[in-house]
């Protein structure tokens, strides 16, 4: 059953493949197919969504602004943002604020309707902050999906909507002391990170 479906796969992408070397022999862009332009905002849309993460962690708040059109909405919680730049300048406030912090995404599930699409994407976050009162930290697990609405304008892809849902969060006291004994994090390197000379650009 898995070879069949192996199969399957290799012939969806040489098919894909053959398709692609089609629309460029024939020298016009805009006769792409269907299946071709599906695949294509899918992967533009799924580096948005990478890009989520590569944010928050570096502190890069010009690569989180780039993600959402100006006017993107944002549930978070019982938080609501009326626009985009609210809610990046609450995110990037927030984990200024913290010791360390390390964000990933996976399970990235997109339909593509056009110049529009829907996603559903699992967030996990690991992040070390302090506490409101006194000197020790706390250490928090969170599991999240984010429900995105997207939209395609002049070409570029961007989110109209996000709702993150809670799915697991665990929160553990840490001592100062255990931090500096026990823990290790690494520096808030931000746009001095050493992968921003990897890609030559922001």
């Amino acid at each position: 059953m898995m070879q069949t479906h192996f199969r399957r796969f290799l012939l969806n992408v040489l098919l894909v493949c053959a398709a692609a070397a089609g629309v460029a022999a024939s020298g016009a862009a805009n006769a792409q197919s269907p299946d071709i332009d599906q695949l294509l905002s899918k992967q533009a849309i799924t580096e948005l969504l990478y890009k989520y993460p590569r944010a928050l962690d570096r502190l890069d708040r010009d690569l989180l602004m780039s993600i959402g059109h100006p006017e993107a909405k944002v549930e978070f919680g019982k938080s609501v943002f009326p626009n985009w730049t609210a809610y990046t300048d609450w995110m990037m406030k927030a984990h200024a604020e913290m010791l360390g912090n390390n964000h990933r995404i996976t399970n990235i599930l997109i339909e593509v309707r056009g110049d529009t699409a829907v996603s559903e994407s699992t967030g996990t976050a690991t992040l070390l902050v302090k506490q409101e009162k006194g000197p020790d930290y706390e250490e928090r697990w969170m599991h999240s999906r984010y429900l995105d609405k997207w939209s395609r304008r002049g070409g570029k892809w961007g989110l109209d909507y996000r709702q993150t849902v809670m799915d697991y969060r665990t929160v553990k006291p840490v001592s100062a002391a255990d931090v500096k004994s026990m823990y290790q994090v690494g520096p808030r390197t931000g746009l001095d990170d050493p992968s921003y000379k990897l890609f030559g650009a922001k």
